[in-house]
Formats: structure tokens, sequence, C-alpha cells
């Protein structure tokens, strides 16, 4: 019921296609095609956004959905696809995992990618820590502030996998 409440409201309200499409990068690199809600009125031309950040310009219902993980709801066609696990390391846009260091790089992509990890539950907003930057400052900033703690908190996960941790994962990001 929940489901067709936002697909309406989408539809009417906003007049916005009730997805949109984004491209991250999965299990040995293979690019990935998740389908989310759409949580902004999108610049023409503008890449895809870091956080919710870039060139966008967040409807009522977006910063809704947004807050409350909502608008990654389709990221589940995926799970039942197979190219995503419901815990793992997020998915990253391509032009980061580039930024990788070779050997974070094999051992973070030697996994599904998830739909909720550490990082998701330790950086609730990303927006937050880069608030007001743009263009290259924000890119900077965010592959010098953020990556480097979801690549820490993506080993950790690796490292200490388990169906125990799994749980403890889902657990928080139900009750966050």
């Amino acid at each position: 019921m929940t489901l067709a409440i936002i697909i309406v409201t989408l539809l009417v309200v906003s007049g916005q296609p009730v997805l949109v499409r984004r491209h991250r990068v999965g299990k040995h690199g293979r690019m990935l095609k998740l389908f989310e809600f759409p949580t902004s009125v999108a610049d023409e031309g503008t890449m895809e956004s870091i956080g919710g950040c870039e060139g966008e310009r967040p409807t009522r219902l977006g910063g809704f959905l947004r807050q409350y993980g909502i608008d990654r709801w389709p990221w589940l066609l995926s799970v039942l696809k197979g190219d995503l696990s419901i815990v793992g390391p997020r998915a990253e846009l391509p032009r980061y995992v580039g930024c990788y260091p070779t050997e974070v790089r094999k051992k973070v992509l030697s996994v599904k990618p998830g739909l909720v990890d550490w990082s998701s539950l330790e950086i609730r907003q990303e927006q937050s820590l880069l608030k007001g930057l743009e263009g290259e400052a924000l890119e900077e900033a965010y592959v010098e502030r953020v990556l480097p703690i979801k690549l820490a908190h993506a080993q950790r996960y690796i490292d200490t996998r388990s169906l125990k941790t799994d749980i403890l994962i889902l657990f928080k990001s139900l009750f966050r």
C-alpha cells in the first residue's frame, strides 16, 4: 500500500517519472543499472550526484524519501535479480571506483554490493559532510573526506562478514 501511495504521489503531485536509473559498480567491476524513486529536479546535463548534493534541487517529497531511505526501495529488484545483496558494501559511482587504492578495489569489488552496510549507518547524510561545496571542490571533498570512511567500513565488513554481522547491520538499519 505504501508503495502505491509513493507511485501515485510521484505521478500526480510531482509530475516526475516514477523511477530514475542510476549507474553503479558491482561485484568484479560489473556495471549495474539500479532504479530509484526520484528525489530532486535534476538540472539538464548534470552528472549523477554525490550523496544527493551536486546540481540538485530536492523536491519536498524527495527530501522525505531520501531521509528515510525509501528512495532506494526499488534496489530490492536488483537483490531479487542477484546483482545486489541485502547487506554489503554500497555500490559506488564508476568515477570514484578509479580512486580506490588497487588492493582496496580488489577487496571491495570481490563481494556483491548491498543495500545497507556500516557506512550507511555511520554516514547517514553525506550532504552534511559536503554542505556548501560545488564542482571540483565537491568532488575533491568527497574523495578526501567521505570515500576513505566508506572504504574503511567496506573493508571492515568484508573482514568480519558473517550471518551475525549481517543481522546486526540489518537490525540497526531498520531501527535507526
